[in-house]
C-alpha cells in the first residue's frame, strides 16, 4: 500500500476547567466540527459498501474525556447554544436586509441537529463508536503517548516508560484491545545515545531509543518525521547512533519488533510544520 491515510487526534483535559475559550468548549467543538462528522462518514462509507480503512490515534487523555459522562452533558449544553444562535439568525437577518443568508441558517441548524442525532444513536459516547467502527474493521484505532509527553526529552527512563505503559492500559480499558500502533507526540524521536539535554549538561549516560521503549510497550509500529528517513538528515547530536531497527547491548545486537511510518512530506505540508518555522500553537 502506498498511501496510509493517519490522524492523530489530541486535546488537553478541559472538562470540569469552564467553557470558554479553553474549557469544554474546544473539546465540543473539536466533537462537533471532526469526531462526529468523521464518525457519519464512515457510516456512510461502510453502508455503501466502499472499503476505507483509515488509522485514527486518539491520546488517553483525550478518549478519557470523550468516554466521559460528563462531556456529554456539555456537548447537550453546546447543541442547545447553537441551536439557539440559529433561531436569533432566523429572526434577525431578515430585519438587517440580510434575507439572502437564511438558506445558511438552514444548512447549519439542520448540520447540528444531525450530528447531534449521531451522537445520541452511538450511545452519548465517541470512544466507544470508534471502538465500535473498529470491531466492524472501518478503522484501525492507534494511541499516543499517555499525556502527550514530548518523549524525547524527557530527562528520564522510567517517565518515557510510564507514557507508554498509562497509554496502553487505558486504550486497552476504553477501547477493547491493545494498540497496534503508537503515534509519538509532534513525531518526535530520539534514537539510543548518550543523554545531553542541555549544552555543558554533565552525561548521564547512554539511554535507550524510544523505538525500544516502544518495543517493550508492545507497540509494533510508530509515526515519526521525515527527517529520520532522510541520509544525512540526523543532528550532531545523534549522528553516529545505532540504527532504529537495532541496538547494541553488552549481551550483543537486539533485533527490534518495532516500525516506523515516515511522514509524507508533500502531502502533509500545508497542515504540518517543521522544526524550522513557528509551531502553529
Amino acid at each position: 500500500m502506498d498511501f496510509v491515510l493517519a490522524l492523530h487526534s489530541h486535546l488537553p483535559y478541559v472538562l470540569r476547567h469552564g467553557r470558554w475559550p479553553h474549557g469544554s468548549d474546544w473539546l465540543c467543538e473539536a466533537a462537533v466540527d471532526t469526531y462526529l462528522p468523521l464518525i457519519e462518514k464512515v457510516h456512510e462509507l461502510a453502508s455503501r459498501g466502499v472499503p476505507a480503512p483509515l488509522t485514527l490515534s486518539v491520546s488517553p487523555v483525550l478518549a478519557n474525556q470523550l468516554a466521559d459522562p460528563f462531556f456529554g452533558s456539555e456537548l447537550d449544553a453546546f447543541f442547545a447554544q447553537r441551536l439557539a444562535s440559529c433561531d436569533e439568525a432566523r429572526r434577525s437577518l431578515p430585519a438587517t436586509g440580510d434575507g439572502a443568508l437564511l438558506p445558511l441558517v438552514d444548512f447549519w441548524e439542520a448540520r447540528f441537529r444531525r450530528l447531534q442525532a449521531r451522537f445520541e444513536a452511538e450511545g452519548r459516547n465517541i470512544a466507544a463508536a470508534f471502538a465500535r467502527q473498529e470491531a466492524a474493521g472501518h478503522l484501525e484505532v492507534t494511541t499516543c503517548a499517555a499525556t502527550h509527553g514530548y518523549l524525547p526529552l524527557l530527562a528520564r527512563d522510567e517517565s518515557v516508560r510510564l507514557q507508554l505503559a498509562v497509554a496502553v492500559a487505558e486504550h486497552r480499558r476504553l477501547f477493547g484491545r491493545d494498540p497496534a500502533g503508537c503515534w509519538l507526540p509532534e513525531c518526535a524521536y530520539r534514537p539510543r545515545g548518550w543523554w545531553e539535554p542541555l549544552p555543558g549538561a554533565p552525561n548521564a549516560g547512554p539511554r535507550a531509543g524510544i523505538e525500544e521503549h516502544l518495543a517493550a510497550a508492545g507497540i509494533r509500529y510508530s509515526s515519526r518525521t521525515r527527517t529520520w528517513r532522510t541520509p544525512g538528515a540526523r543532528s550532531a547530536a545523534t549522528r553516529g547512533c545505532p540504527s532504529a531497527r537495532s541496538v547494541s547491548t553488552p549481551s550483543g545486537a537486539i533485533r527490534l519488533a518495532t516500525a516506523a511510518t515516515a511522514r509524507g512530506a508533500r502531502p502533509t505540508a500545508p497542515i504540518w510544520w517543521e522544526r524550522t518555522e513557528p509551531h502553529p500553537g
